[in-house]
């Protein structure tokens, strides 16, 4: 079976343990292996152990972070699953072009992560904006899948396709990691606010929307490079 070694599952806020070990049985039997867990409420636990069963080796090497961004700052796509719709629509990945997508990057050696929410009430919209893509898994009308089961869903899907031999594009530049797409809303931030272009009756509104634009537009390191060149000399000239 294939292994997926640049593919990350991240839990986020997961609330029962038996969850963890359930969804670390899931990606097993699908050749996924990395996960992260983010704030769990118990780990590691006797319950997730026992649920895990063959995918307890998933459960020993997990890796658990205090916040999001740690997971997933090296990641070059980042996909969030959530099956609410938000007011503020994200970028959409579709769950037929999701394995396809994913086996791309990695065949080009990319970074994918994968994040789950809250059992409950799924990922926040803060979570949610740190993604490049929303994927929603299509469910009859007011229902939701079980944790274990949505992750089941999204590693069949990924295994599935790479046993076929689909031809890869190349990239010329390899794709900017999270933490670079974070650096550079926080620069246009700074320059906005030098600038006073915020509405200050609603100041979140537009590094929201900047925000999706960037996560769609799916930048690489050199543009991003070239973005922040950009934004300093005009940090330069206003603090002059």
């Amino acid at each position: 079976m294939k292994i997926f070694q640049n593919l990350n599952f991240v839990l986020v806020d997961t609330s029962h343990p038996g969850n963890i070990g359930a969804c670390a049985r899931a990606m097993n039997s699908m050749g996924i292996l990395n996960l992260s867990l983010v704030n769990p409420k118990e780990f590691p636990s006797k319950e997730s152990d026992a649920r895990a069963k063959s995918g307890k080796k998933v459960l020993d090497k997990a890796k658990i972070h205090e916040n999001l961004n740690e997971a997933i700052n090296s990641s070059n796509l980042v996909i969030g699953t959530s099956a609410r719709s938000r007011s503020m629509p994200w970028p959409m990945m579709e769950i037929n072009d999701l394995g396809k997508v994913i086996n791309e990057s990695l065949a080009r050696t990319e970074k994918v992560s994968i994040v789950f929410g809250n059992e409950a009430i799924g990922l926040d919209n803060e979570d949610l904006g740190k993604c490049d893509f929303h994927l929603q898994i299509p469910t009859t009308e007011d229902s939701s899948l079980n944790l274990s089961h949505a992750v089941q869903i999204v590693a069949y899907e990924i295994h599935k396709e790479s046993l076929s031999d689909p031809s890869i594009q190349t990239r010329e530049v390899e794709l900017a990691t999270n933490m670079q797409k974070e650096k550079l809303m926080e620069h246009i931030e700074l320059i906005l606010e030098l600038l006073d272009f915020y509405d200050h009756q609603n100041p979140k509104q537009v590094p929201a929307r900047l925000t999706r634009l960037i996560k769609r537009m799916q930048l690489d390191k050199l543009e991003i490079g070239i973005l922040r060149g950009i934004l300093s000399k005009l940090e330069d000239r206003l603090n002059k």
